[in-house]
């Protein structure tokens, strides 16, 4: 089998949670996205990935969070973990779906499609079920990462910095000026502008997903971290300036969530080439080929060890000939479709992309929270171990950045729980929000719980059990 070398490894990593449509939500936060960011860096992105990296040098076996919450706290949260990333990724994957449609709409020239609920659910439900068929027909996700990355990532990403930087100056010379302090350091007594926060720290969920490819990386011990680390950093600088351009270009009150080509419209079409937008429409759209395509194989591929090790069906566990869990696939694309049925019944493209978003946000910071304790907990099991990548400061170095990571994964929680702007226009829309998110989070948790407590000894197929690491 061919090894992944470093470079794979960074375009892999990048494509499970770098993407041109996560800038709307950055550009979203105005300045105040530095502040968020730094945030971001410190209090999630930092100890997370720092965290993953020493868990997943020590193990550097296939399987990735799973195993490392397994081997830590035990497998029935191992087998939650597993879950929740695959659930939420249904949860994700259609809000990504949603830029893939409105990418659709900007290409054949009907953006008054974007608002559409129909057409965006009938997109999103194709699209994920078009990626899970071939993917099932044995399509090599590498491959598609490493060039979907490059051309559907970088290269509207390069656009938008260089064109929107001459763009916003030409048009205001001021405008990507620092405005005072105030204006960059948000007003934490303000919910509107805490309730921004969760959709900048969603920009890294996901940096730890290439993990599950371990066997396969080419010296795990040194690429890994070195990926995960130079992945983050370049999507954090990059991605700030991007959210800055964008919203001198676009202003904050006239940005749409869910369509990534807005900036590139207003800029190409103020300067009377518009077919431009719609060569970029193109690379995004692949960009949302790519991302759909990592998430759905990665987290399926956890569920198949966590049912092989007996948590799930045996039916769960049968394989094609390009050993892909076919059952599984099938079960998360109708469940995604399920999910992206809410687009077609409930009215409000932003309030509910921001719903969905948040859903899978608060489902994701319940992982992070088993991955920082796993941290502190592996190490003092085995504090003598051997690691090519070791959090420095020896135990206390380890529980000041878990507990600085495990500070920023609550606050997040928290500010999740406070409804955006466009829901807060009556009680009715913030209650039934805070309301499906709380209901969400304590089901998508508990169920697991209670699959793992009732599941039956003849799913567990001995053979197929010893090879999952679990």
């Amino acid at each position: 089998m061919k090894k992944i070398g470093f470079m794979q490894l960074m375009f892999l990593t990048m494509a499970f949670f770098a993407s041109i449509r996560r800038i709307p939500n950055i550009a979203y936060a105005g300045w105040e996205v530095i502040s968020f960011m730094v945030f971001a860096i410190v209090m999630f992105v930092v100890p997370v990935s720092f965290v993953s990296a020493e868990l997943a040098t020590a193990m550097p076996v296939d399987g990735g969070l799973p195993v490392w919450i397994s081997k830590a706290l035990s497998p029935r949260w191992g087998f939650v973990a597993a879950w929740l990333v695959w659930i939420q990724m249904c949860f994700g994957m259609v809000t990504v779906g949603a830029a893939f449609a409105d990418m659709l709409a900007t290409m054949f020239g009907a953006k008054e499609l974007i608002s559409n609920n129909i057409f965006i659910g009938i997109v999103v439900i194709g699209v994920f079920w078009l990626i899970t068929l071939l993917i099932i027909k044995g399509v090599p996700i590498t491959a598609i990462s490493t060039y979907g990355t490059i051309f559907g990532l970088f290269v509207p990403l390069v656009i938008l910095l260089v064109c929107g930087t001459v763009f916003a100056v030409t048009k205001d010379p001021g405008a990507l000026t620092p405005p005072p302090l105030s204006q960059i350091v948000p007003n934490a007594s303000d919910f509107d502008t805490l309730s921004r926060l969760s959709g900048i720290i969603f920009l890294f969920a996901g940096m730890e997903q290439a993990s599950s490819f371990a066997n396969r990386i080419d010296n795990p011990r040194k690429n890994y971290p070195r990926a995960i680390i130079l992945a983050t950093s370049l999507v954090a600088i990059l991605f700030t300036y991007a959210g800055i351009v964008t919203d001198a270009i676009v202003k904050q009150s006239g940005i749409a969530l869910a369509d990534p080509a807005q900036v590139f419209s207003v800029m190409f079409d103020g300067w009377g080439v518009g077919w431009v937008t719609t060569a970029i429409a193109v690379m995004i759209a692949l960009s949302c080929i790519t991302e759909i395509s990592a998430w759905t194989s990665g987290p399926s591929r956890s569920m198949l060890r966590c049912a092989n090790a007996g948590n799930l069906p045996r039916a769960l566990q049968k394989v094609n000939k390009h050993d892909i869990p076919v059952p599984i696939m099938i079960l998360q694309a109708v469940i995604v479709t399920g999910v992206a049925l809410i687009f077609v019944f409930i009215p409000g493209t932003n309030g509910v992309f921001n719903t969905i978003l948040t859903m899978a946000v608060v489902l994701y910071c319940i992982v992070y929270i088993l991955i920082l304790l796993s941290g502190i907990i592996f190490r003092r099991r085995h504090p003598r171990d051997s690691y090519s990548f070791k959090i420095p400061g020896g135990m206390p170095g380890m529980w000041i950045f878990s507990i600085i990571g495990l500070v920023g994964v609550a606050f997040v929680i928290f500010t999740s729980f406070i409804p955006p702007a466009s829901l807060r226009t009556d009680t009715a829309s913030s209650t039934s929000y805070v309301l499906f998110i709380l209901i969400g989070m304590i089901v998508l948790t508990a169920v697991p719980l209670l699959i793992y407590k009732f599941r039956r000894k003849e799913w567990r197929d001995p053979q197929k059990a010893d090879k999952t690491n679990l």
